[in-house]
């Protein structure tokens, strides 16, 4: 079942107005919760993705840094790609320490060119030239993660020497391990080797813009149809980052805030939007991008607008210094086809908060690690939406949803009924996917992880 048939299911059991459109948001949202309770109540297998994350070894510069500036200049790593721009090296933990033996610590949030980077603040310290290292210990994760469930080295214990690049071996399973269990252990936060345990860690924020900002009108020919859209813009940090690329390849990703207040414009047959990002300060590190909504045309999730001006080209996000102006091609006729279907980039929506994993020991060397996630369902929008939960079972979010129409209407009664429908669901559900999992019983004084942090537990009278 898609949106559209749980919506018709639903408004056969009950007073529905398919052509009242405030009705229709309320229980597309009621819907939207029930699938997101459910799914949020146990750890199914069928939510539960795995994937290979990259994780970047530390690095080390030669910078020159001014006192009392943010500019930094030596020579570094940057994409020459507009439609890929970016550098690995934004959003890197910088540490060196200057002439008069005070140590620092910066994030490094924009590199402009081959040899000009930006701080996140004015640099304190002694002017000169310095060698600093660069360093991405936290391993952020993509939006919709809600926990992390499993953490596996694929190379192995003999995977990664200091050094070396990695080479394939035995998978090697890393135990969780908490940050407080470290400190007790007297770990050293930051040694490198090979990976043994992983820790939660802080997430990470990307605040979104106030309002959609730089869309103007501008001429495009004749032919291009009346139509309304609602344009939104994103903040992004780090488009060039190793996260998850949940855009799919060849597409610009990195860490991408929640929408801006839409902004709705009429475009008549001769006009067409013209994107011109203000310049920024370039130690705010953020990248813009722009999506849009088309309700007449059955666009109601946000698609990002894309350069036009050549196919191939596809300029889509621009850097701090802006000075850049594209234009899209929202012709009605193009909005209409199946080729814009299948070219459409659909917001992975986000508010802007990335969990994080951390690894001890960090690996010498640049390698994936094989993460297995428990994922929120993305919310159902257009009609053709379908639920996470398997079609066998997806009659559930329906009754689950009539139930809190009914107490909102105030039938408590009939809300039991429906309530009940769902949990039997529920329960088959639940049994089907949710069985007793393979235990092993280990005698002896075998430890519950490996290494044993603490060895053997023992009895001293």
């Amino acid at each position: 079942m898609n949106l559209a048939d749980l919506i018709d299911f639903t408004g056969n059991l009950v007073d529905y107005d398919p052509t009242n459109a405030t009705y229709t948001a309320q229980l597309t949202s009621l819907l939207n919760d029930a699938q997101a309770r459910i799914l949020g109540d146990r750890p199914w297998p069928f939510m539960q993705p795995e994937g290979d994350f990259s994780v970047l070894t530390d690095r080390t510069y030669s910078i020159s840094v001014v006192n009392g500036s943010g500019t930094v200049t030596g020579t570094f790593p940057v994409s020459p790609s507009v439609v890929l721009p970016g550098s690995t090296l934004e959003g890197a933990t910088v540490l060196f320490t200057d002439s008069a033996g005070v140590g620092h610590t910066h994030e490094c949030v924009f590199v402009q060119n081959a040899n000009t980077l930006f701080f996140a603040r004015d640099y304190t310290g002694v002017t000169g030239t310095y060698t600093a290292s660069f360093r991405w210990r936290h391993v952020y994760l993509p939006p919709d993660t809600a926990t992390v469930t499993s953490v596996t080295n694929p190379y192995g214990p003999a995977g990664a020497s200091s050094g070396t690049s990695p080479t394939p071996s035995i998978p090697m399973p890393t135990p969780a391990l908490s940050r407080w269990e470290r400190d007790q252990a007297a770990l050293d936060p930051n040694l490198l080797g090979v990976p043994e345990f992983y820790m939660r860690a802080e997430s990470r924020h990307v605040p979104a813009p106030r309002s959609c900002l730089g869309v103007a009108v501008a001429g495009g020919g004749l032919g291009r149809g009346v139509r309304t859209l609602t344009v939104y813009m994103v903040n992004v940090r780090d488009p060039s980052a190793p996260v998850a690329q949940y855009y799919g390849p060849g597409v610009s990703a990195g860490y991408e805030s929640g929408l801006s207040r839409p902004l709705t414009i009429t475009l008549q047959d001769t006009e067409e939007l013209a994107l011109t990002p203000e310049t920024i300060p370039n130690i705010s590190g953020l990248y813009r991008r722009y999506y849009f909504t088309c309700e007449a045309l059955g666009i109601k999730a946000p698609v990002r607008l894309r350069d036009a001006a050549n196919l191939t080209f596809n300029r889509d996000t621009v850097p701090p210094p802006g000075g850049v102006t594209f234009s899209p091609d929202t012709r009605v006729s193009y909005l209409s086809t199946q080729t814009f279907q299948t070219r459409a980039l659909r917001y992975v929506p986000s508010a802007g908060v990335y969990l994080s994993v951390l690894l001890y020991p960090h690996p010498t060397a640049d390698q994936p690690m094989r993460i297995r996630r428990l994922v929120s369902p993305p919310k159902m929008v257009e009609d053709q939406d379908t639920p996470r939960i398997p079609e066998a079972f997806s009659q559930i979010i329906a009754y689950t949803a009539l139930e809190q129409l009914c107490t909102k209407a105030d039938n408590l009664a009939l809300a039991q009924v429906y309530a009940r429908k769902a949990q039997t669901l529920y329960t088959m559900m639940e049994q089907q996917y949710m069985g007793l999992p393979p235990r092993r019983i280990v005698k002896g004084d075998g430890a519950g992880v490996y290494p044993n942090l603490f060895g053997p537990v023992k009895f001293t009278p």
